[in-house]
């Protein structure tokens, strides 16, 4: 088998990390969707160095790599998250056409990506395309750019198509486009082949690249579904939940483009009761803004943390979340990489939901 290229993952440590996740986490989903997952995040664990990858950093490792590695077809893996995706849109299409589904379940009857507690949730469909609105458009850069004009609060960046040949050719790696500031290089970068179009998402060396423009907070997305659940209840939590999931498999579908904000624009342009703007879209931005104090660490679960089986609680991070809207009350588990304590992270984020600051209109 030829070398891996610089900065990638050899294909036997991207076996030994997804063994290793796939032994240790079972997830609050079916066992074909975990797989999915858990695919995906052996990538990140690849770039951070955790993991099987014990300390070293590949940062150029993108998922047809991983694909590789475990031997599977490409073009099948994103066909079985788009087809996740899709159920969620059909849910979607359907509360817009008059015909709300009294559950969340898919066209199958089965619960929206496999998440069999899902289906105990009573909440109306109409709450749910709420936050799917909120979620997808609070990563929309217009509405990130006009809460950090507004409120002094910075934020990231976003995802490009990235031509990792032409990006070592420059001196870069995956690594310096996550963490360093490029605001004013995007152009620059378009024009070099750095980033590239959609036409070229098929391309060998083309991968979906976070850059980050400046230094700045990131977002939380527990923060986010807590928070959006706090002040619209819990429909509304599901569906930012079901955007951030959206946002998550859509690194690798056939097709590129923000999904997420593709549902949340067919909600806005199409949803007659959905009675929200974008100032409330701006308000949850802010409020799921990452802001660290000395002594506390904001968490941001990624969707594999979501909905790892706390063994001892028999609790989700997500179903924690969504009792807490509730009100039923749970059991301390721990929340994202840092595995702070939830109790302490739902009172932070009621503090941050008193805060004065907010957007204006």
């Amino acid at each position: 088998m030829a070398p891996s290229p610089p900065g990638v993952a050899p294909a036997d440590q991207l076996r030994a990390d997804f063994r290793l996740l796939d032994d240790r986490d079972t997830l609050r989903t079916s066992w074909a969707i975990e797989q999915l997952i858990l695919f995906q995040s052996v990538q990140s664990r690849a770039q951070e160095g955790t993991g099987a990858f014990n300390g070293r950093h590949y940062p150029d490792t993108s998922l047809d790599d991983i694909a590789r590695a475990l031997r599977l077809d490409p073009q099948a893996v994103q066909g079985e998250q788009q087809a996740l995706i899709d159920s969620i849109r059909w849910y979607v299409q359907e509360t817009i056409a008059g015909r709300p589904p009294a559950h969340l379940l898919d066209r199958d009857q089965d619960p929206l990506l496999g998440i069999g507690t899902l289906r105990y949730f009573q909440v109306e469909a109409a709450d749910v395309l709420r936050g799917l609105y909120l979620g997808g458009l609070r990563d929309e850069w217009e509405i990130r750019v006009q809460v950090e004009e507004q409120m002094g609060v910075k934020v990231g960046g976003r995802r490009y198509l990235v031509d990792r040949a032409v990006m070592r050719r420059m001196g870069l790696d995956g690594h310096q486009l996550a963490h360093g500031e490029w605001a004013g290089k995007i152009e620059e970068f378009e024009r070099k082949g750095l980033i590239v179009g959609p036409e070229k998402k098929n391309d060998p060396d083309v991968v979906y690249q976070y850059i980050r423009f400046r230094p700045g907070h990131g977002a939380s997305d527990d923060a986010a579904i807590v928070a959006a659940g706090f002040e619209w209840g819990i429909g509304t939590a599901i569906g930012v939940f079901l955007a951030d999931a959206v946002d998550t498999l859509e690194k690798y579908v056939p097709a590129y483009g923000d999904q997420d904000l593709q549902i949340a624009e067919t909600v806005e342009r199409e949803f007659k009761d959905l009675n929200m703007s974008r100032a409330e879209a701006r308000q949850l931005t802010l409020w799921a803004a990452a802001i660290d104090t000395p002594d506390y660490r904001v968490p941001d679960s990624s969707l594999r943390h979501l909905l790892i089986i706390d063994r001892r609680t028999d609790l989700c991070p997500l179903e924690s979340h969504l009792l807490t809207i509730l009100g039923v009350p749970c059991p301390v588990i721990g929340l994202g990489h840092e595995r702070s304590s939830s109790h302490r992270f739902y009172d932070y984020v009621r503090q941050r939901m008193q805060s004065p600051l907010t957007p204006s209109p």
